[in-house]
Order: C-alpha cells, then sequence, then structure tokens
C-alpha cells in the first residue's frame, strides 16, 4: 500500500543519513488548483496567497526535511478537517489528508539566505473518516486499512525560500499528476479520489 511504503521509506531514510544531515523542521498551508473554466489558466502566486491568508481551501500541515550538501529528503503531511454537525461527538467527522516523499534540490544549500530549490515527489491524496473505528459503530462494512477514496500521485515544481539564521520562511509552485493506477480494488471496483493539476505552497520553517 502507498502510505505505508511511503512512510517505511522515509522513516529507514532518516534513520540512515540523520547523522550526516541538516534536520529541517516546519510547517505548512497547501492549496489546490485547477484551472479557470473561461480563461483556461491556474492562479497566479498573488491570487493563492489572498486564499491563503483569507484561509480559502488551505490544508494545514506540518513537514521534515533533511538536507545533505545541496539536496533533500522531505517528508509531509497536510490535511482538511470536514466536521459533521450531525454528530457531535466527531466520530463521523471526515478529512481530506496528503503524505508526500519529496527529493529537492537547493541550489545554494539549504541555509543560505536566497534559497531558490527544485522539488519532485510522490504522494497519496485521500478521503476519509477521522475516527474509522467510531465510523464502524455506525456503519458496517468499513474497510479499516485502506481510505474510502484515494489515488497516488507524481508532483514536481520549484520555489524560493528566504532564511534568517535558523528560520526561514518559503513558497512553491507544483504541478500534480494523478496515477492511472487504483490504489486499491475491492471487488473488481476502485475508488479514487481526484488530484488537482496543480498546488501552490506556503511555509515557514527551522533549520537545526
Amino acid at each position: 500500500m502507498m502510505k505505508k511504503a511511503i512512510l517505511v521509506l522515509a522513516i529507514f531514510a532518516f534513520v540512515a543519513t540523520g547523522a550526516f544531515g541538516q534536520l529541517v523542521l516546519g510547517v505548512t498551508g497547501v492549496q489546490y488548483y485547477e484551472e479557470d473554466p473561461v480563461t483556461g489558466k491556474l492562479p497566479t502566486l498573488g491570487e493563492a496567497w489572498g486564499d491563503f491568508r483569507d484561509g480559502t481551501g488551505v490544508y494545514w500541515g506540518g513537514f521534515a526535511e533533511l538536507i545533505m550538501g545541496k539536496t533533500g529528503l522531505g517528508l509531509s503531511f497536510n490535511q482538511q478537517t470536514l466536521k459533521d454537525a450531525s454528530e457531535p461527538s466527531g466520530i463521523l467527522d471526515m478529512w481530506n489528508y496528503d503524505v508526500n516523499l519529496s527529493l529537492s534540490y537547493h541550489v545554494f544549500g539549504g541555509r543560505a539566505f536566497i534559497d531558490p530549490f527544485l522539488q519532485a515527489g510522490v504522494g497519496l491524496l485521500a478521503f476519509d473518516y477521522k475516527d474509522k473505528a467510531g465510523a464502524a459503530t455506525i456503519y458496517n462494512g468499513i474497510n479499516p486499512d485502506e481510505p474510502l477514496f484515494g489515488s497516488n500521485y507524481f508532483d514536481f515544481g520549484l520555489g524560493l525560500g528566504v532564511n534568517f539564521g535558523g528560520i526561514g520562511i518559503f513558497f512553491k509552485g507544483m504541478y500534480n499528476v494523478q496515477s492511472s493506477t487504483p490504489l486499491y480494488e475491492n471487488n473488481g471496483y476502485s475508488y479514487p479520489w481526484p488530484v488537482m493539476p496543480f498546488k501552490w505552497v506556503f511555509g515557514a520553517k527551522l533549520i537545526l
């Protein structure tokens, strides 16, 4: 399963290289977009920043990155919670979540004051109950090992950061390519979750 493979690979890589790399921890807000149906264009950085400030469609989360020289290995998790008002206990709350394993190249190194970088990665975008065990007490047939809907994807893009010693801020624009291979099948049916073709990411980080 994709999410388990990402987690195992990330843990192995972080343990294997932790003694030699520079650790970066941070928080991010991710916004997913598709082309405007009239103009055929994606939102500009300024338009995305306006949505971010308004909290429109933001997936909040965090990330860790190990930078070895100019090369970085990162793992991120972002999510957006959808509350179910009919169940005050919260056991029917849903969420969209995105798990991503990435490889980046920092042109001037990870601590440079001006930090342009290239990035590519693989991820899982899914939709599911936040409390699957709780939801299973109300609805039968919930698979505890797989999300209700999910898709693997590949992403690539570039970004720019500004670092002030051990603190930094950054943004990046990433193209997403959804996999045509089903995440899983159940009785011959697959349950993909649509991956929008582009995302803007805004973040802040600590360089340890």
